[in-house]
Formats: C-alpha cells, sequence, structure tokens
C-alpha cells in the first residue's frame, strides 16, 4: 500500500484554502502551513499543523511532497518556481499561469525537476461535462457554440481581486480561465479572438479589471465559430455551454447535459445532482493520485498553456489598442 502523500498548504487562511484544506486530508497528510495571514496562525492550531509566515522557512522545516497553493494571482509564479526548485510537485488554484511566458517556464521548470503542477479545475472532474466531451462526436460538425458564465454579485468586487497588482485581470482571468479550459478539452485554441471589456463599477475601470468581458471566437479553418460572455454582476447566477453541429446539438449546465437531435429532439442525457463538493473531492484525489504519472502530467501541461496563451493573448492585444489609441490622443 501506498504511503499517504504529505503536503504544505500554501495560503491556506483564505476562502479557497480553507475550502480545500478538509478535502485535502482526507487523501493526505497536512504537514504544514504557509500564511501571513492574521488568522492563519489560529487556524493552524485548530487543525494541527505548524504554521510558517513565509514559505522559506517552511522550505528549510518541514519534509512533503507536495503543495497545495491558493494565493493571488500575483504569487502563483513565485511560489511555484520556488517549490519547484526545491524538488515539490504543485496543486494549485487557476491560473496555471498569468502569461504565455510563465507557463512556459513553469513547465520547463517541472520537466527538469520531474514534477508535476496540476491545476485544480473542478468541472474537469464533473460527470456532465464528461459527458459533453465523449457526446461532441455526435453532433456531426461543430459550427458554432455559446457559453454564458454569470454571477450575481449585488455589491464591487472586494478582496484582493479588486486590486490590479493582486488580480492582474478582471473576470477573464478569474471566471473565464474555467471557461476557456472546457472549451480547450472540446476545441483547438481560437486562431482569432476579438474582445469586448465592460465596466459596472468606476473604481474597476479604474483598476483596469473588467466586470463583464465578451469574446467571439472564429476556426477559419474549420468554419467554427463561438462566443463567451462572463460577468460577476447579473440579475441571475448561471452557467450554460450550447454547441450546435450539422447532426445535432449539446446543451450543457453544471447539472445537466443534453444531447439533442437536428430539430431539437432530446437523445441522451446526463444529470448529476451531486453537491460541488464531490467534484473538488474527486479532482483533488486524482491530482494527489497521479503526481508521478508523466503521461498525464504532460497532457495537463499541454491544455494549460493552451488556456493561457489564449487568455494572455487577448489581454495582450487589448494592451495594444489601448496604446494605439494613447498614441492617437497624445
Amino acid at each position: 500500500m501506498r504511503p499517504r502523500p504529505r503536503v504544505l498548504v500554501v495560503g491556506f487562511a483564505g476562502h479557497q484554502g480553507k475550502e480545500y484544506l478538509p478535502i485535502v486530508r482526507e487523501s493526505a497528510d497536512v504537514v504544514g502551513g504557509v500564511d501571513p495571514a492574521p488568522a492563519a496562525s489560529s487556524l493552524a492550531d485548530a487543525w494541527e499543523f505548524p504554521h510558517y509566515d513565509v514559505l522559506d522557512e517552511a522550505l528549510e522545516k518541514v519534509e512533503f511532497d507536495a503543495a497545495v497553493v491558493t494565493v493571488p494571482h500575483s504569487e502563483h509564479f513565485p511560489v511555484c518556481t520556488e517549490l519547484l526548485s526545491h524538488g515539490r510537485h504543485i496543486i494549485k488554484e487557476k491560473p496555471f499561469a498569468v502569461t504565455e511566458q510563465e507557463a512556459r517556464q513553469l513547465i520547463h521548470l517541472a520537466q527538469r525537476a520531474d514534477r508535476s503542477v496540476f491545476t485544480l479545475l473542478q468541472r474537469n472532474f464533473n460527470p456532465v461535462f464528461h459527458f459533453a466531451q465523449k457526446s461532441l462526436a455526435r453532433i456531426g460538425q461543430p459550427y458554432w457554440f455559446s457559453y454564458d458564465y454569470h454571477l450575481n454579485l449585488a455589491h464591487p468586487t472586494t478582496g484582493w481581486r479588486a486590486s490590479r497588482e493582486q488580480a492582474m485581470g478582471g473576470v477573464l482571468l478569474d471566471m473565464g480561465y474555467h471557461l476557456i479550459d472546457v472549451l480547450s478539452g472540446l476545441f483547438p485554441e481560437p486562431p482569432r479572438v476579438h474582445s469586448a471589456f465592460v465596466h459596472q463599477y468606476r473604481e474597476m475601470r479604474d483598476s483596469r479589471l473588467e466586470d463583464l468581458v465578451s469574446l467571439m471566437c472564429s476556426y477559419p479553418a474549420t468554419g467554427l465559430a463561438g462566443s463567451l460572455r462572463i460577468s460577476r454582476h447579473n440579475h441571475e447566477k448561471v452557467e450554460r455551454l450550447c454547441v450546435l453541429g450539422t447532426e445535432g446539438a449539446l446543451s450543457v449546465a453544471p447539472t445537466a447535459a443534453t444531447l439533442h437531435s437536428v430539430g431539437g429532439l432530446p437523445l441522451e442525457s446526463c444529470t448529476w445532482a451531486g453537491p460541488k463538493i464531490d467534484a473538488v473531492r474527486s479532482m483533488v484525489s486524482h491530482h494527489l493520485a497521479h503526481l508521478d504519472d508523466r503521461y498525464y502530467r504532460q497532457d495537463h501541461f499541454q491544455r494549460q498553456l493552451a488556456a493561457v496563451r489564449t487568455i494572455d493573448g487577448i489581454y495582450r492585444d487589448r494592451s495594444g489598442e489601448q496604446n494605439k489609441l494613447a498614441d492617437r490622443c497624445a
């Protein structure tokens, strides 16, 4: 019987870290935690593991196999490069990286150290999305998709996500990473993406953190096109993906997916009534069980690189357009 992996939790006192902590303990031994937050020490005491304010101290004092990393976007790259330089596996919150350059460097470091960097993306462990991926071939040649994902927050974004220095992007990098990853599992990278960034709140506009993003993707080689709309302040919370093909259609939501014939007749459905925590539990245990699986690791790297490259390209295109506008106005 394989020994349980020893895990260091980095950023465990935040909302996401506290959600993952009990789930990680089901499949691994938590041997330490790193978080400078004032509440971190008492939380570590309650869970009975050593607490450290900085990663360097934990690396000196704790023996562990993998780190579960849930920190603001700006800290992902430095934390992960430090862990890889010490030969540790990583299971981390999305995004895999903020820029394509960082993603490629992480992959290089991970391959050199023969270590994994897995991203926590729960839709990949939801049976509904598995059904959609397996059923895609049954709708013929896809020619259109639409993907909407909206929250219904009544107030401006708060916490580190409201800080440009820490968030490094708005809803596209945060919520949108999940959707781009789902599409990366269904279709190739889109050669062309047109974007519109919208701000509901002035403070988010001043910070250049979009409240809403609308994307139009096109794939000239196959005739496929599609749209994405992502926002935090919609009138309702909803996630819905629709894919139209020459021989049918797929409709997908987190709790149900349906394969339709041409004309809309339902042919087959998959429903999932389980709580979100079940997908999270499956995701964490799967990653922990595959830390040394080089084939799984390589597939994960390539899919995450595609997602990062798409998002980074959109932001760079937006930045270039803004610079051109500033030059014209100067």
